[in-house]
C-alpha cells in the first residue's frame, strides 16, 4: 500500500498542475477540414484519458482511506502500480513496452500541455490557425494520421488527387522562415547517426542531435523524379524504431554520400519521440 501511495504521490503532483484540456468547436464548416477532424480526435481521446486518470487516482485515495470498496478494476490497477508499470486501462495509444508509469505520466502531462495549446489557438485564432500550429510530432496518440490529415489537406484545398501529391522535408536553419499553403511545421524530431546542414545529411558520429522547426511539405509532382540521388530516412515513432511512421527523402553531401552511400549501413534514422 506505501508502494502505491508513493507512485500516487508522484502522479497527483503532476497531474493536479494540468488543467482539463477542452474541446475545440465544431461546426458545420470546420468538420468538412480534415485537419480539424483529426485534431478533434486527439484533443476528445487527451481529454477522456485525463479525466479517467483522474477519476481512478481519486478512488486509490479513497481505497486507501478504507472509504470506499475496491472493483476487479481498481485492484489491477492498484496491482499495476505497486509494480511501477501502466495500468492496462490508461494504455490507449502505442508506448515502448517497459517503460515505468512515472516515466508515461511525465510524457502524458506534456501531450496533455500541447493539447491545450491546440485548443487554445483555435479559440484565439479560429480554426484556420491549426494549419500553422507547431506540432510536437512525438506528442500526438496517433501522429502517423496526422500527416495523412496534412495530404487531405492539401489535395482538398487545391483539387488534386493524393495519389500526385509527394512528400518534401526542409530543416530550417531560421526559424522565422514562413510557411506556404502546402507546408506543416513539426518540431521535437531527433536524427540518429547523422547531422543536417543546409537541409543535407552528413554522417556523424554524434548519437542523436535534435532537428530545429522542420517543414513538412506536400508538392504535386512525380516522386520517382524527386528522390533520384537521395537518401530515404525512416521516420520512427520513438527510440525503439518498431513503429515506422513515414520516410523522407534528404540530399546528402560529405562523407559516404554519393551513388554508394552509407547511410543505410550506419542505421541513420530520425525518431519522433526519446520514449524507449
Amino acid at each position: 500500500m506505501h508502494i502505491i501511495l508513493g507512485y500516487f504521490s508522484y502522479v497527483i503532483v503532476i497531474l493536479k498542475f494540468l488543467q482539463a484540456v477542452g474541446a475545440l468547436k465544431r461546426t458545420a464548416d470546420n468538420i468538412k477540414d480534415p485537419l480539424f477532424r483529426f485534431f478533434e480526435r486527439e484533443v476528445n481521446l487527451g481529454a477522456r484519458l485525463l479525466q479517467d486518470i483522474r477519476q481512478d487516482l481519486q478512488d486509490v485515495m479513497l481505497i486507501c482511506q478504507a472509504d470506499k470498496k475496491p472493483t476487479n478494476h481498481h485492484r489491477s490497477m492498484m496491482a499495476d502500480l505497486s509494480r511501477g508499470i501502466i495500468p492496462q486501462s490508461w494504455r490507449r495509444y502505442t508506448v515502448p513496452q517497459g517503460i515505468t508509469v512515472i516515466q508515461w505520466i511525465t510524457d502524458f502531462s506534456l501531450r496533455v500541455k500541447q493539447l491545450q495549446a491546440i485548443v487554445q489557438t483555435t479559440q484565439q485564432g479560429g480554426t484556420k490557425e491549426l494549419k500553422n500550429f507547431n506540432v510536437w510530432l512525438g506528442g500526438l496518440f496517433i501522429p502517423e494520421a496526422y500527416i495523412t490529415a496534412t495530404r487531405q489537406y492539401v489535395a482538398q484545398a487545391n483539387s488534386w488527387s493524393l495519389e500526385e501529391l509527394y512528400l518534401d522535408v526542409r530543416v530550417l536553419d531560421n526559424a522565422g522562415e514562413s510557411m506556404d499553403a502546402c507546408s506543416f511545421s513539426v518540431k521535437g524530431l531527433k536524427l540518429q547517426g547523422a547531422t543536417c546542414k543546409k537541409n543535407k545529411l552528413q554522417l556523424s558520429t554524434t548519437i542523436s542531435t535534435e532537428l530545429p522547426v522542420t517543414l513538412l511539405r506536400w508538392i504535386r509532382t512525380d516522386a520517382d523524379k524527386v528522390v533520384a540521388g537521395k537518401v530515404t530516412l525512416p521516420v520512427y515513432l520513438n527510440a525503439t524504431r518498431s513503429h515506422l511512421l513515414f520516410t523522407l527523402d534528404f540530399d546528402t553531401e560529405g562523407e559516404g554520400s554519393g551513388k554508394d552511400h552509407s547511410f543505410y549501413e550506419r542505421g541513420v534514422a530520425i525518431i519522433s519521440s526519446d520514449l524507449g
